[in-house]
């Protein structure tokens, strides 16, 4: 049985991504390695930290300073522009109190909580989870292992509620349950999602039901 929902958050909760590519791609210009739509494409679709970009385009950058000033201006984007995904604040409230919620995120800890308690969302979560300083992040299950053991749950009571082909091979790496809700910015075919239990348009379509009969 289900008890424990783990929401990702970029492109899922918030409609971040194109401001993740601004504020990435406004640092990486500055120092003459802009990024182009397809190279953010790519970015995501693997899961690559900063440092991993660097090394494999062969960039002559620190990744900690590539770092330390797209936070600045992406916490920024968040304060100004960021919106919530369609049907978020729902599902959130349809879930909350019939499940125990919790975050699994790539993003920085301090971005995750900026974002709940800009839209007053932070209470509604037991766990906030970042990969940001685990040795291995999405595809590999770690950061979904490691939500199960702080929320003392069996991998098989978890559902993870993704947009992402790499969040749903870290979900599988884990043995959990996977619902999928493409990211409309990404480019990725819905075919590419087969090993999803659910695939659903938008997250309106999630309903406690289809939960429990997953």
């Amino acid at each position: 049985m289900i008890n424990v929902i783990i929401f990702d958050m970029d492109g899922l909760l918030v409609d971040s991504q194109p401001l993740q590519y601004q504020a990435y791609n406004q640092v990486f210009s500055k120092y003459g390695s802009p990024l182009t739509l397809d190279d953010w494409h790519e970015w995501i679709q693997n899961s690559y930290s900063p440092k991993q970009w660097i090394q494999k385009n062969k960039l002559s950058l620190d990744a900690n300073i590539i770092r330390s000033e797209k936070k600045i201006l992406y916490d920024e984007l968040i304060r100004n522009k960021l919106t919530l995904k369609p049907g978020a604040r729902n599902l959130i409230n349809k879930l909350f109190g019939r499940f125990r919620l919790s975050v699994a995120s790539a993003s920085r800890i301090e971005s995750v909580q900026l974002i709940l308690n800009k839209f007053a969302l932070e209470s509604k979560f037991e766990e906030l989870v970042s990969d940001t300083e685990m040795a291995r992040g999405k595809p590999h299950p770690d950061i979904f292992l490691k939500t199960a053991e702080v929320m003392l749950a069996k991998v098989e009571e978890c559902l993870v509620i993704e947009d992402s082909i790499a969040g749903l091979k870290a979900a599988k790496a884990a043995k959990m349950k996977c619902i999928i809700c493409p990211d409309t910015f990404s480019t990725i075919p819905l075919s590419a999602f087969v090993d999803a239990d659910k695939i659903v348009n938008d997250l309106d379509e999630i309903f406690v039901e289809m939960i429990e009969n997953i």
